[in-house]
């Protein structure tokens, strides 16, 4: 711990830029405790018109009149002086974008907190959900840690999980993280309030460590078995998408399963019971419940099914 007088009302600064982040503030702004400082990233350019769009993290401080910090260089000396004036108990820190130095880790009662959706040590650094339903964990979760220098490696206060969903796409997947990596932080705090053993040092023995994502991981190849290739269509989701090409032309698949069967590879077999379209695959099945067609949007898959003239799907590469 970083002080020894332990507050009976937290002042805490909060850090998010991301969707994730949402619950957490909403779930802080609701409890005991005081939010004296929000921080989050300048606004960024989103958009076919390239406009400069605030976070919603920015969008919620201002509604509910919030102090609210929005900087791209967050370890810069004025930001540090003004986080270190709110003098806060502990910081809290929600997909936000920005790695903080070590002296924002000497602020506050303790280290500051950090709520990551995976279930660490596995996981560490970049799109969690992703690579969680990628890689086919079986499980999928949120810890809360205390946070070190380096990334995501800090004691783990709380960890809970659950049977990754089939079928879903990591955006989905990602709001339901949020809403239990919020009540695992505000359970959390009521541990750290009650003195209660506060974290256990993580099993390094244990850890992986994700790479970013790019375009290119979107890419079918549809010789891969069809269980690998549900999860990549279901882990790219919403970005970068996965990709093949109908007639030429780029087409994403979204919601897919694996199932029993076999066709050629990228081979497309009709509809199965519940409407999701079949195709071929290295072995069995790929079904998918939605395409979107290059240039248009989302369509259901029996939708795109009966107006469809081709026979096959391609891979890009």
């Amino acid at each position: 711990m970083t002080g020894n007088n332990k507050p009976q009302r937290f002042k805490i600064v909060f850090f998010g830029s991301g969707s994730f982040a949402m619950p957490a503030l909403k779930a802080l702004l609701e409890g005991p405790d005081q939010v004296t400082l929000v921080v989050t990233t300048t606004p960024a350019r989103a958009g076919r018109g390239l406009n400069y769009k605030e976070s919603e993290v920015a969008a919620l401080a201002k509604e509910q009149h919030l102090t609210l910090l929005e900087t791209s260089s967050i370890n810069d000396p004025e930001c540090f002086e003004i986080v270190e004036d709110e003098n806060p108990d502990i910081l809290i820190v929600a997909a936000f974008g920005g790695f903080l130095g070590q002296k924002y880790l000497n602020l506050g009662y303790i280290p500051p907190i950090n709520i990551h959706p995976s279930l660490l040590p596995k996981h560490r650094g970049p799109a969690p959900v992703n690579w969680t339903i990628i890689n086919g964990d079986a499980l999928c979760g949120v810890s809360v840690l205390l946070m070190e220098l380096k990334i995501d490696t800090g004691p783990i206060i709380a960890q809970t999980s659950f049977p990754t969903p089939a079928g879903l796409g990591a955006g989905e997947l990602e709001k339901r993280l949020a809403s239990l990596g919020a009540q695992l932080l505000m359970s959390s705090l009521e541990r750290v309030e009650n003195d209660s053993k506060l974290a256990i040092a993580q099993d390094e023995t244990k850890a992986t460590i994700n790479r970013l994502m790019n375009k290119n991981d979107g890419y079918i190849d549809f010789k891969r078995p069809s269980l690998e290739l549900a999860n990549l269509v279901n882990g790219v989701d919403p970005w970068p998408g996965a990709q093949c090409l109908c007639g030429g032309k780029r087409l994403k698949l979204y919601g897919a399963l694996s199932l029993e069967g076999q066709g050629d590879p990228g081979q497309i077999l009709g509809l199965s019971d519940d409407d999701r379209l079949l195709m071929g695959a290295g072995t069995g099945l790929l079904a998918v419940s939605e395409v979107q067609p290059e240039g248009r949007s989302r369509l259901s898959a029996a939708s795109f099914f009966n107006g469809c003239r081709v026979s096959t799907f391609e891979n890009i590469l």
